[in-house]
């Protein structure tokens, strides 16, 4: 992102700069306008749905299919965008509760499956997208870390948080089991 230009833009569509410019005012306005399309074509590429009651660890191992190198470096180079670009910060932001939204969808469903019934499934998708998007940037800064370590960890404190609110401790199958 900051090697993007509007003229560069303009150049490799192939059309006049002032045309770009004619609908987007700034580069910001581009970015925010890429970031929501492209949250959109996610979207409709979100994991898949878990009916099978396997529970919270399974579903969080397909959700990690959808977490690339070039999509985790993507990520973070808008956030670094947002933090000096009110335009930018804004599609950031609303990215951001887009994957929390679609986190406590998919975490309300799996604790259905489990019988269990998180208390604030708002907040703990919060901290459960961030904590996925912090371990895939750590993954991509350092080699030595070992991700399928971190997904399990974080698969066995998921597990935790809801069997507590429970009351029991509910079995579930984790994608390293399954």
């Amino acid at each position: 992102i900051g090697k993007l230009s509007m003229r560069r833009v303009a150049r490799e569509a192939g059309v006049a700069l002032g045309l770009a410019h004619y609908y987007f005012a700034s580069k910001g306005e581009l970015i925010a306008a890429l970031v929501g399309a492209s949250a959109h074509r996610l979207h409709a590429e979100g994991p898949p749905e878990t009916g099978d009651g396997a529970g919270p660890g399974a579903w969080l191992g397909r959700a990690e299919g959808l977490v690339t190198a070039d999509r985790v470096r993507l990520s973070a180079d808008i956030d670094s965008a947002a933090l000096r670009d009110p335009v930018v910060a804004e599609a950031a932001a609303q990215r951001h509760r887009d994957a929390e939204s679609e986190m406590g969808r998919q975490l309300a469903a799996v604790t259905t499956t489990a019988a269990v019934e998180p208390g604030d499934l708002p907040s703990l998708s919060a901290v459960l997208a961030a904590a996925l998007d912090g371990l895939a940037v750590r993954a991509l800064i350092d080699p030595s870390f070992d991700l399928p370590a971190a997904h399990a960890a974080l698969q066995h404190l998921l597990q935790a948080r809801l069997a507590s609110q429970a009351g029991a401790a509910p079995r579930w199958r984790t994608a390293a089991t399954s």
